[in-house]
């Protein structure tokens, strides 16, 4: 699946040893996702003791969250470096919406953010699919 969309595996290990994120830890970020979208928040319902985040469901996203940017911002960031690189590159989704966040001709801006939260999405929409 990460081969359609970013057209690499980024959990197996590269030529020079670095792992970005392990086979384990993706799975664990994808089952943890799911988990936290359909749980029961006290907070929902009750917003006066939202604040408390009596769950910690709050924090568990918050932190999810960030793991899930520094995987993006890796993804980003090697495809930009291999765009500099490599004159002819063949196009995966992430090029492509990138190709359109530099368009300076679209009416509404896509931002960086726009990309990875584009790129989440269809990921997890093939990781449901398979």
């Amino acid at each position: 699946m990460s081969k359609i969309v970013w057209e690499n595996k980024y959990f197996m290990e590269s030529e020079n040893g670095d792992e970005m994120f392990t086979l384990e830890e993706i799975q664990e970020m994808l089952d943890e996702l799911f988990s936290l979208n359909h749980v029961f928040n006290i907070g929902d319902w009750i917003p006066w003791v939202d604040f408390l985040d009596l769950q910690g469901y709050v924090k568990m996203t918050k932190v999810l969250s960030k793991k899930f940017d520094i995987f993006y911002e890796h993804v980003l960031d090697e495809h930009r470096t291999r765009r500099v690189k490599i004159d002819f590159m063949d196009k995966d989704m992430v090029e492509s919406l990138l190709e359109l966040a530099r368009d300076p001709n679209l009416q509404v801006k896509f931002t960086r953010d726009c990309v990875k939260g584009f790129t989440q999405v269809k990921y997890l929409y093939l990781f449901i699919k398979s």
